[in-house]
């Protein structure tokens, strides 16, 4: 099958966002699919975001053909004119788009031309659609993308609850494509530390507000007993989130170890006991997922990214991001008996086990029903 993903979440040489998307790429390649890539930049909104202005150009990477595309307006001229002239929806079986500015541009494309279109739903399409800032040009050209799609795939159980909620009319439309992970899951044979010497904690996140690890600050400055803490991950927030660890005299027990590279983040997942990440808007959370592989005790918020694969008590803890709620569930945590630690950890890593790339990537395709076109 011949796949036009457009999305301005894809990844560039060694750009510094969530491969989430690039991982399904790769996998329907693997899978004997040809896959181009569009990548449709609002610069406004690149800036927004605190992210790079990647040069406008064709690249070729991973196999990959990736259109990136700048644009000062949203989208609201011939975007075909910065595409080559023997460009065609023609050539390909289906177009996915992802993020709102990938369900603008396919909007655009298929005013001159149509296709098998699916688009999907991220945190970002609801906040689209439900903010009033959004209102008059976005939120409308959002509804309509998603009217016009003939599938659309949510990126949580939650999401796909929410879109369905906004726009019911598309409700026979929709499924969860879920992200999917190639860590090795461990084997939970060895206690966890806590109860002998020192609590390790640990969290993967871009260091922005909405990721809240000030919260997991504020619910360890009130935890007694022997922790560390360490945050991978770097961002806006980082000089803010170390003055608040040494305002609330921990910042001995914190150590911030910057961006580093997916392997390492796993392995120093694997040194730790617990993962927290307690995000406002989440989409699905990719993090999560090489967490419980690495056999860690989960903390998540309820009702928002990975809630609905996470289930409370199960294989995780879901709690509300608030700092004194953090607090209960740790101190719950560490008076638990260990075979329950355990038996919530094994549940975890099953699950991880089962949520691989390669399984995320064939469902996905499957969902569609264009099964004409699938090779596997």
């Amino acid at each position: 099958m011949k796949i036009l993903f457009i999305t301005d979440l894809y990844p560039i040489g060694k750009e510094n966002i969530s491969k989430a998307l690039f991982y399904f790429v790769q996998e329907w390649q693997k899978q004997g699919h040809q896959v181009d890539v569009i990548r449709p930049n609002f610069i406004f909104n690149t800036r927004i975001r605190g992210r790079k202005i990647i040069k406008e150009k064709i690249y070729k990477e991973y196999g990959t053909t990736i259109y990136n595309l700048n644009f000062i307006t949203p989208f609201w001229f011939n975007v075909r004119k910065k595409l080559p002239k023997d460009f065609s929806l023609k050539n390909y079986d289906v177009m996915i788009s992802h993020m709102p500015s990938g369900a603008l541009m396919a909007q655009r494309l298929l005013e001159k031309e149509n296709i098998k279109y699916i688009c999907s739903v991220h945190a970002s399409d609801i906040v689209v659609l439900k903010n009033i800032k959004y209102a008059v040009y976005f939120r409308q050209k959002l509804k309509q993308a998603y009217k016009k799609a003939y599938k659309i795939s949510a990126r949580s159980p939650v999401l796909q609850q929410k879109i369905e909620q906004i726009i019911p009319e598309i409700q026979d439309k929709t499924f969860v494509a879920y992200s999917g992970t190639d860590k090795k899951p461990k084997n939970i044979d060895k206690e966890l530390s806590f109860n002998y010497e020192t609590l390790k904690i640990c969290t993967a996140a871009s260091l922005i507000k909405r990721k809240n690890i000030d919260i997991i600050i504020k619910a360890l400055a009130n935890l007694h007993c022997n922790y560390s803490f360490s945050i991978i991950g770097s961002g806006k927030e980082e000089k803010n989130l170390k003055k608040l660890a040494k305002k609330l005299y921990i910042d001995d027990k914190i150590h911030f170890l910057g961006q580093i590279s997916r392997d390492r983040v796993y392995n120093n997942m694997l040194y730790n006991d617990i993962f927290i990440l307690l995000s406002n808007n989440e989409t699905f959370g990719l993090s999560y997922l090489e967490a419980m592989a690495a056999g860690n005790v989960i903390i998540a918020k309820k009702n928002d990214g990975i809630d609905g694969i996470l289930k409370d008590g199960q294989n995780a803890f879901l709690i509300d991001a608030k700092s004194e709620e953090l607090t209960k569930c740790l101190e719950k945590i560490i008076n638990l008996k260990q075979t329950e630690i355990n038996k919530i950890r094994a549940n975890a890593v099953e699950l991880a086990g089962k949520m691989t790339s390669e399984t995320a990537a064939k469902t996905y395709l499957d969902n569609l029903n264009i099964k004409k076109y699938l090779v596997y």
